[in-house]
């Protein structure tokens, strides 16, 4: 309990003023306990009230005159605190202080006493506060873990051939830190069914989507973009990496655009789906400026959309990104904070007319610089 407090020392009630103020100045103390024969406590003094007694005593009327000069303490290091720094600062530089009265100036030239009560209140608003973030991240938590379940009894479902599944399951996808000098990346983790993560997770951000209207604008199709998503990457080949292995991503991993055609080629070849969808899958991995000229109009918002989802999906897999969407008429809101400073943004993305607007992250305030 001494961490927590500094003892007040006791003095007996029959003691003259003298001796309170000498054990006052003997351990520093602004308090003193009154204390009876027995020990038993029966009440308490402040400084104050010495000094109360003191002005009122009219045999000390020259000692009053004195300069306080003589008293003054000068104002040190210690004794300057920075009252809008963190609690806990605040808190180690009251500790140092120890039995001394906790005065303090700003730099600014602000004096004042630190309120315990308000440090105490403050603490317990900043315990609350974090009580109540880590219950609204556990129901967070919960929901997420609910919806990835159904999603993937859903993706389970969606087909009669259970070999999809256990194809996008078999392909793993890698963390990885990249070094500019070198261009090279050292792996640092191996994704176990990392693509078939990969699919859930555009899933679910379709999901959110799909709960914001999005499907109410003209050229958005559910049943193509969730076929699209499943099958985009059924052709991706990825070599076997160890942890801790370093290589040059443009010779270890083959162009997407290539296991993009060969998806689009199973999509079209061995599952027959429509040809909106094999389109997609097809030229997921092209700028709009690279599509060819005979590639669907129509289907440009679509286009625009998973290009998007697919790389939000990849950033949540693989560097495990927090990512919010918002809808707002045709025009997808996006925040995206990862641990690689390069990712973090806010992005507007026209879905109609492919205008995109994107801003470096500011994690201070949660917008954009």
């Amino acid at each position: 309990m001494s961490v927590r407090y500094n003892e007040v020392p006791n003095i007996k009630v029959d003691a003259s003023i003298e001796e309170a103020v000498k054990a006052m100045m003997a351990r520093q103390s602004p308090v003193l306990q009154v204390t009876g024969d027995n020990g038993e406590p029966l009440g308490w003094l402040n400084s104050l009230d010495i000094l109360r007694v003191f002005m009122e005593d009219p045999c000390a009327a020259e000692f009053k005159k004195r300069d306080i000069m003589g008293p003054m303490h000068t104002i040190a290091e210690e004794d300057y605190l920075d009252v809008a720094g963190e609690l806990s600062d605040i808190s180690s530089w009251a500790k140092k202080r120890g039995y001394h009265i906790p005065y303090f100036t700003t730099t600014e030239g602000t004096a004042g006493i630190l309120s315990l009560h308000g440090l105490l209140q403050e603490a317990l608003n900043d315990r609350d506060k974090e009580k109540k973030s880590r219950k609204e991240a556990e129901a967070r938590f919960e929901r997420l873990s609910h919806t990835q379940q159904e999603l993937e009894k859903a993706l389970a479902n969606l087909f009669a051939d259970p070999r999809v599944v256990a194809k996008l399951k078999s392909i793993v996808e890698y963390q990885d830190e990249y070094d500019p000098a070198t261009g090279k990346i050292k792996i640092t983790g191996v994704i176990e069914e990392g693509v078939y993560r990969h699919v859930v997770n555009i899933l679910r951000l379709l999901t959110e989507l799909w709960e914001q209207g999005l499907m109410e604008l003209a050229g958005m199709h559910q049943d193509t973009l969730v076929k699209t998503a499943i099958f985009h990457d059924l052709g991706k080949v990825q070599p076997r990496l160890e942890v801790g292995k370093i290589v040059d991503p443009k010779e270890a991993f083959e162009p997407g655009k290539f296991h993009a055609f060969r998806s689009a080629s199973l999509a079209r070849k061995v599952y027959r789906l429509g040809e909106n969808i094999v389109q997609l899958i097809r030229y997921h991995h092209h700028e709009e400026e690279e599509l060819p000229a005979d590639f669907p109009r129509s289907l440009l918002p679509m286009h625009r959309l998973f290009r998007l989802l697919d790389g939000l999906s990849a950033g949540i897999t693989r560097r495990g990104s927090r990512v919010d969407l918002m809808v707002s008429a045709t025009v997808v809101q996006v925040r995206e904070e990862s641990i690689h400073p390069a990712y973090n943004r806010c992005l507007e993305l026209d879905l109609c007319s492919e205008r995109a607007n994107a801003k470096p992250l500011d994690r201070r305030t949660g917008g954009i610089n």
